[in-house]
């Protein structure tokens, strides 16, 4: 079987002990888009016999120019099952699990738990940190990416390292998605094989060591840099936890800040409607001994409202991003 590595053997940081490494090492991909389009092949190519893929997204049209491991014909279809099926084509030795669910608040640290290795190639920003909160607690590596325009990063975190939260403990006023901003398939594959790279890094011991580790681009300039990010330090105060809708209780305060018009029907019964403009003048209302819990889409508004009442708030905030339909 090791006969189709030898490319990769013959190198003194692999040698046939490193491939049997790489062969066992349990990876958990979460997202099955354009990072793990990339990443994907790359680990499966290498050897990584032991995949496990959490998806519930079907391919989109616009998703082709970028998600380079689906074609045409795929539009409609689940992801995670067509990754699987042209995965295993490209090597049949690996053992690859395609699961049509999406990690979140609940599900996330068991199946953390289950793995060795987590590849964070999900879009948003809401998984990155539940990820990097459950990788930090259960002390597993965790390399996470990002792409927007002609930009992007790739890094190592947690296990024994900083967190997502030491590196990026507030989000810009402004966030933007690819939805809205765009970007470059090139980029996004570029990043997903840095990914996979450090993963593969990370299972051989290479130094430097691929946690505490960051990698920017722009591939618009031609530009990439790189710096350690071991003594980062986490944050004092994180209450700014991401949670599901099913963990919402009878007591906590919730406020949801879509209109009517963006999402009509209230999640729960003790959901109060408030916009994020009106929320200052209003949170003096809530009794502050109970949590306080955020809804919106992306969690981005959710994550400036806390922002915004966090020293007038005595409790705990949490955060949803809640992108179902009604």
């Amino acid at each position: 079987m090791f006969e189709r590595y030898v490319r990769q053997t013959i190198l003194p940081e692999v040698s046939l002990d490193g491939q049997a490494k790489i062969n066992d090492t349990k990876i958990l991909v979460a997202g099955a888009g354009g990072l793990a389009s990339s990443a994907l092949q790359f680990l499966v190519g290498a050897g990584c016999s032991n995949l496990t893929i959490y998806d519930r997204d079907i391919v989109n049209e616009t998703n082709l120019h970028r998600q380079t491991i689906y074609n045409e014909n795929h539009v409609g279809l689940k992801k995670v099952k067509i990754a699987k099926k042209l995965l295993t084509k490209l090597n049949s030795n690996c053992d690859i699990k395609a699961v049509t669910q999406n990690i979140n608040a609940i599900n996330a640290s068991k199946i953390v738990n289950k793995h060795d290795l987590i590849l964070d190639c999900g879009d948003n920003f809401a998984l990155s940190y539940i990820l990097s909160d459950v990788c930090y607690s259960l002390k597993k590596p965790l390399f996470s990416a990002s792409a927007i325009r002609f930009d992007g990063y790739v890094g190592g975190f947690c296990e024994f390292g900083p967190s997502l939260r030491a590196v990026f403990p507030n989000l810009p006023d402004n966030i933007e998605n690819c939805n809205t901003a765009g970007v470059f398939g090139p980029v996004v594959g570029v990043l997903g094989s840095l990914q996979a790279q450090l993963a593969i890094n990370y299972i051989l011991g290479l130094t430097p060591k691929p946690i505490g580790q960051m990698i920017s681009i722009n591939l618009k300039s031609y530009h990439f840099s790189k710096f350690r990010f071991d003594q980062a330090n986490e944050p004092k105060k994180s209450n700014f936890k991401f949670i599901d809708l099913s963990q919402i209780k009878k007591n906590d305060v919730v406020i949801e800040l879509r209109d009517n018009k963006e999402m009509p029907i209230l999640k729960t019964n003790n959901t109060i409607r408030i916009p994020l403009h009106e929320l200052m003048e209003r949170i003096v209302e809530f009794d502050q001994n109970e949590r306080l819990v955020f809804i919106c889409r992306s969690g981005v508004r959710s994550w400036n409202a806390a922002k915004s009442v966090e020293d007038k708030w005595r409790n705990t905030i949490s955060l949803i991003a809640d992108d179902t339909n009604y």
